[in-house]
């Protein structure tokens, strides 16, 4: 990560470099538009540093968005097979801490 207030911030929130730069590489999807035109706005504002994780929380004008999303989310994963879950998981964890063993 560099200097960059939002790269700090997104570090400080995530807890490590790695976490962060993931969470910075997810936001990719809903900046271009993926998840519709509110979350590609909150995504672009978070990027660029117009708003934080935590005003984002607190926004009402994001609630609706987000909470479908994570309707959306809840129902793929209720309809994953435990393989596929597993898959997801360990892959995340790969891309988070890399190597080591948790």
């Amino acid at each position: 990560m560099s200097d960059d207030p939002v790269d700090q911030e997104l570090e400080r929130m995530a807890g490590s470099r790695e976490a962060a730069e993931e969470v910075k590489r997810t936001l990719a999807t809903p900046r271009d538009g993926g998840a519709g035109p509110e979350l590609a706005e909150m995504a672009r504002d978070v990027l660029e540093g117009r708003i934080s994780f935590r005003d984002v929380a607190r926004s009402s004008a994001y609630a609706e968005p987000l909470m479908k999303a994570q309707e959306t989310s809840l129902r793929w994963r209720a309809q994953a097979d435990e393989e596929e879950q597993a898959r997801l998981v360990a892959e995340t964890q790969k891309r988070l801490y890399g190597d080591r063993n948790l």
